[in-house]
């Protein structure tokens, strides 16, 4: 790429997300009710490529959402990806939020709104700093509790107040500040299809190992191999229940390997599934380590597979 063609290619970059602020909401207009008050945060928009980091807490949670050009990960998980989407619909949010109607400013009265101290350990409240690369803030607002009816049944708002101000308000915005992690992530690690799980495999310290294996003749069946001799199933434990729990797998939080190994190993799952996919899930204390492995020269020699099939019935692709 030639240089005046990179740096072309940066400063489209850096403007995207100022264009999105920008332009999201006068797409939108025309389905919601016109509630209006003072900006929020009335230079957002124009300092936008200057966010690096979103940083959320909650009582004792933290989650930290860091900007590498136009990609976004978790900074405090290890680097982990994050959808862009989602952080950009809150920018877009919080760019946008006005200051519709003035509620308490009194301290006793805040947790009604839950817009007590977010420090707190058992606080509702969640604090939202948007800041610089150097860590300097843009942006910070507490954020409490949602109204979804404050404006009508199409439009709803969020209490907020900011930092150091007693003064709490109602704003026109649907904030959707979570400190969950499977919010800003793709949560689906695992979505396999029982018919599509060759063989399970599930050990327990002290146990003999539990073996699932699908049924050569019935892709749909699975039956269990080698119970041991005096053993059975516990009512409800259905063995198509179990196959089908192993290929659907969500993740909650997400760790560095290195961090949450610590603790004693309590099991291990092991899934093989077509195609050469395989996944290991070992539980150590209250922590899941999930490893996924593919073979990808079994995929490419499925696929010449198919086409040499569509070949030989004379099926071809222009």
């Amino acid at each position: 790429m030639k240089p005046t063609s990179f740096a072309a290619l940066a400063v489209v970059t850096v403007l995207a997300l100022a264009i999105a602020i920008a332009t999201y909401g006068a797409q939108n207009r025309w389905s919601q009710a016109k509630v209006s008050g003072a900006p929020l945060f009335p230079n957002l928009a124009a300092q936008a490529p200057r966010i690096a980091k979103i940083e959320l807490t909650q009582g004792e949670k933290a989650l930290t959402l860091a900007r590498d050009k136009e990609a976004w990960s978790l900074a405090d998980r290890g680097g982990y990806p994050v959808k862009a989407d989602a952080v950009r619909a809150l920018l877009v949010k919080v760019a946008q939020a006005e200051l519709v109607e003035g509620k308490t400013s009194n301290k006793e009265r805040y947790a009604q709104l839950e817009l007590e101290d977010p420090a707190g350990k058992d606080a509702k409240s969640r604090l939202l700093r948007i800041v610089d690369d150097k860590g300097s803030p843009i942006a910070e607002a507490i954020v409490g509790k949602k109204r979804y009816d404050a404006f009508g049944a199409s439009k709803g708002g969020t209490y907020v107040r900011k930092p150091g101000d007693p003064q709490t308000w109602l704003s026109n915005a649907d904030l959707d500040v979570s400190l969950a992690v499977r919010d800003w992530v793709q949560a689906g690690l695992l979505d396999l299809g029982a018919s599509k799980i060759v063989k399970l495999t599930i050990e327990v310290p002290g146990e003999e190992p539990l073996v699932i294996e699908r049924d050569a003749a019935n892709a749909g069946k699975h039956t269990l191999v080698g119970l041991p001799e005096g053993k059975k199933l516990k009512e409800g434990a259905g063995i198509d229940a179990i196959v089908r729990a192993a290929g659907s797998i969500d993740l909650e939080d997400v760790r560095k390997p290195a961090a949450a190994a610590s603790g004693s190993e309590a099991g291990t799952a092991r899934i093989e599934g077509d195609g050469g996919l395989a996944v290991t899930i070992e539980r150590r204390g209250e922590i899941l380590l999930a490893e996924m492995v593919a073979d990808l020269d079994a995929a490419v020699a499925r696929v010449e597979t198919v086409r040499q099939s569509l070949v030989d019935r004379g099926v071809s692709r222009k």
